[in-house]
């Protein structure tokens, strides 16, 4: 039993001719005959019955009808995977973005890598700060784009990064606020406000996240009471709805759809900026890594 006599017997089992298979693999009729016989000889099973006027398929033709289209099918997804394996690099790349991330140069990294690796897998998570880094280590992810506060402690926990972009910190405010119609604003100004951090309350494992956040208050003078949301639309919505104020970079502000309801004033000039990094895990041996990292 070979593919080419699978295939002459799926043809005539759909098209129920042996004149239109002869046809379709430009073949003689005594040709496909001789095909199948030879094919039910190997099985020792007949699968069709044959009139001068008719064909079908016996009990037993049915059932080999069906596995027969799936062993083709395979045949065919496997030489589809070796020619393109054969074309080049094949892999996949796991990557984790920060909430609310959105800046055009990342989705132009990805374009090039794409295109000068058509093979690879690409497969995309949105999470927090504390989870990424999490994901790094324990390599659910290969690579993430996410907040950074020390690249040293990164550094001291094996994780490597290059800056990707760094932000404004600017302030939500709802629009009844006292200082909504600031044009700039210094943290101490909002010292008696509940403040919304956009993160989860889990502090382990963030990489200095909330200890670094906490210590531009703590510059200014005061210790936040705090409560959390999910991601920053929710946070708009919670500032719109006048249950505190929120600190968020300037790229955020793109994926709010609370916006409208919120006012947005940029911190003063001297005020700490937002990093974001695109950062990887040493230990990580995922050969797609290394070959990410050029389009950086």
């Amino acid at each position: 039993m070979n593919l080419r006599q699978l295939e002459y017997f799926v043809s005539v089992a759909e098209s129920l001719s042996f004149t239109k298979t002869a046809e379709k693999f430009f073949i003689s009729q005594t040709a496909v005959t001789q095909q199948i016989k030879t094919l039910e000889d190997n099985l020792d099973v007949k699968l069709l019955r044959r009139t001068k006027r008719h064909v079908e398929l016996t009990p037993a033709g049915t059932v080999f009808y069906t596995e027969a289209k799936a062993i083709l099918t395979r045949a065919e997804d496997a030489v589809a995977k070796t020619k393109k394996a054969a074309t080049g690099f094949t892999g996949s790349l796991n990557i984790g973005i920060t909430g609310g991330y959105d800046n055009p140069r990342f989705p132009d990294i990805l374009r090039s890598f794409h295109t000068g690796y058509p093979n690879v897998s690409l497969s995309f998570r949105e999470a927090d700060t504390g989870t990424l880094y999490a994901s790094l280590l324990n390599r659910t992810l290969d690579i993430i784009v996410n907040v950074c506060f020390s690249k040293g402690e990164l550094e001291e926990n094996g994780i490597v990064c290059r800056t990707l972009g760094v932000y404004k910190l600017i302030v939500m405010l709802p629009p009844s606020h006292p200082l909504a119609s600031r044009s700039e604003l210094d943290l101490s100004d909002l010292k008696n406000n509940t403040f919304i951090f956009t993160a989860t309350k889990e502090r382990d494992n963030d990489f200095g996240h909330y200890r670094n956040t906490m210590a531009h208050f703590i510059r200014s003078g005061f210790t936040p009471n705090t409560i959390y949301s999910d991601n920053f639309d929710i946070t708009a919505l919670m500032v719109a709805s006048g249950m505190g104020a929120a600190i968020v970079p300037s790229y955020a502000l793109a994926s709010s759809r609370n916006l409208g309801k919120v006012v947005t004033i940029p911190l003063n000039k001297d005020s700490d900026l937002c990093e974001i990094v695109i950062a990887r895990y040493k230990e990580n041996q995922n050969p797609t890594i290394d070959k990410f990292f050029t389009y950086i």
